[in-house]
């Protein structure tokens, strides 16, 4: 976990806070032949540079599929050179090393760009999945919960965020490997349910995903295998799913900030918000603007912050805003008043109409802290929450050409979930669709002190909800 979040540490001043419309399943390949892209429901392949044999970029091409070529940073000049000449999509880089990209790397990535579709590679991501037990560590001792507490997800929803956390506009894309722990002899491995959680996920992040296809079920479909063909039947449905939402721009529907500088002090609390269904945007300090705090209600700081920025915040609070800072010990203008409570690592602060909290030490168990903070910013100030649902996540976002706000959402679970859901503002039309299924349903809601309240009774891997409203929604404020 600690080469994890130094990757994202890494990356964090790197890559883009831009979240793309039309989230894709990328999948990584081998040298092998595929039939047509309109008979897989494939559109975009990757192959690892160095290819070693070129012809097979045109002949994946002329079966309709888009190539791209991944390749170090390191290797980016022949590797765009090549992508070029064989009239590929495009790059995918895994980042550079240093903390910072060097002047010519960044003036080669700017030509590359220039010519060529460019993903960035979030290393450490890791395969979507339920587990029943989760591990802490409690003073230096891994401690095991018992399986009939909260199930533990593996979600790559934190990563892709702390990202997306800095102003590069260049979109990341992140991948993992297919865990193979536990897998019968002889079964195929990933199954199609792997896949569907995967791709459904990618979906509601709206972040691009590369899977890996291995070589015996690309050869497999290659072959015409029908085991093959009926494991990949039951997937084609999610890749279809994941390509209806039409291309527009979108805005995430989020109430909480999250500050941070240094990812390796905060990925696990802000991926255990994440798996509590916070709706959280992350920014660097500079990110801390008058405007920015304007789209929220309540924020986390997860570093230490220049005094105008700490001003910032305290005007926030004073106009109803709730700020938590995480193992705070800077000065700040609040500290010549008495707290209002002070307990044995945690004080809190009354600012006019609002409240400022500070945590004196680092964040030791992040799945206490996330059920804290949820409870700290109460009902009123969450846009989106589910109930009688362990094992899903959800996120929101608002259509920038239409009154309409959109809900993913992601059953982890092998088994459908009855969910009950509830969403900040007032919507005149509540539309259910689901992978396989055409659009729409019509569950029955309710408006209830502002807030609209609807059941889905079976959530399979996927389904989205789309919610109109004559005037622009509140599910943000």
């Amino acid at each position: 976990m600690r080469r994890l979040a130094l990757f994202v540490a890494l990356l964090a001043g790197f890559f883009a806070r831009n979240i793309p419309a039309d989230a894709k399943a990328f999948f990584r390949i081998g040298p092998y032949p595929l039939p047509p892209a309109e008979k897989t429901g494939i559109e975009d392949l990757v192959l690892l540079w160095p290819v070693t044999d070129s012809s097979l970029v045109a002949e994946l091409r002329a079966r309709g599929y888009q190539v791209w070529l991944q390749c170090d940073a390191a290797d980016l000049a022949g590797a765009a050179s090549a992508a070029a000449s064989l009239q590929a999509k495009g790059i995918i880089v895994t980042a550079p090393a240093a903390a910072k990209p060097s002047p010519e790397f960044q003036t080669l990535r700017s030509s590359v760009e220039a010519n060529l579709d460019v993903r960035f590679l979030v290393p450490g991501g890791k395969q979507p999945q339920l587990k029943g037990r989760l591990v802490v560590e409690r003073d230096g001792v891994l401690q095991v919960s018992s399986p009939s507490t909260q199930p533990w997800l593996d979600t790559n929803l934190a990563l892709v965020r702390l990202a997306e956390a800095s102003g590069d506009p260049v979109p990341v894309i992140y991948d993992f490997r297919w865990d193979t722990v536990e897998v019968p002899y002889g079964a195929w491995h990933p199954d199609a349910e792997d896949y569907a959680l995967a791709i459904a996920e990618s979906d509601a992040i709206r972040s691009d995903v590369i899977l890996d296809l291995p070589a015996t079920l690309q050869k497999g479909l290659g072959a015409g295998d029908e085991q093959a063909w009926a494991l990949w039947k039951r997937v084609v449905p999610y890749l279809g799913f994941s390509a209806r939402r039409g291309a527009e721009e979108l805005r995430p529907v989020s109430s909480l900030g999250v500050v941070v500088d240094d990812a390796r002090t905060s990925y696990e609390a802000v991926n255990l918000m994440a798996r509590h269904n916070l709706a959280f945007e992350v920014v660097r300090p500079s990110g801390v603007t008058p405007e920015q705090l304007g789209k929220w209600n309540s924020v986390a700081v997860f570093c230490s912050l220049k005094a105008e920025a700490a001003q910032t915040l305290r005007d926030f609070a004073a106009r109803g805003g709730i700020v938590v800072f995480v193992n705070s010990h800077d000065p700040f203008p609040w500290h010549a008043t008495a707290p209002l409570r002070r307990e044995s690592h945690t004080a809190t602060w009354a600012v006019g109409s609002g409240q400022i909290v500070e945590m004196g030490e680092p964040v030791v168990d992040p799945e206490r802290f996330a059920r804290d903070l949820r409870r700290l910013l109460g009902r009123e100030r969450s846009p989106v929450a589910l109930w009688n649902s362990l094992t899903t996540l959800v996120t929101a976002f608002r259509s920038q050409q239409r009154r309409e706000t959109t809900l993913y959402l992601v059953n982890y679970a092998d088994q459908p979930e009855n969910v009950q859901v509830q969403v900040r503002g007032r919507f005149k039309t509540v539309r259910l669709e689901a992978p396989g299924e055409p659009c729409c349903s019509l569950p029955p809601f309710v408006v209830r002190k502002g807030f609209t309240e609807f059941t889905i009774p079976s959530l399979g891997v996927a389904a989205r909800v789309h919610l109109d409203s004559d005037e622009e929604s509140t599910a943000s404020q």
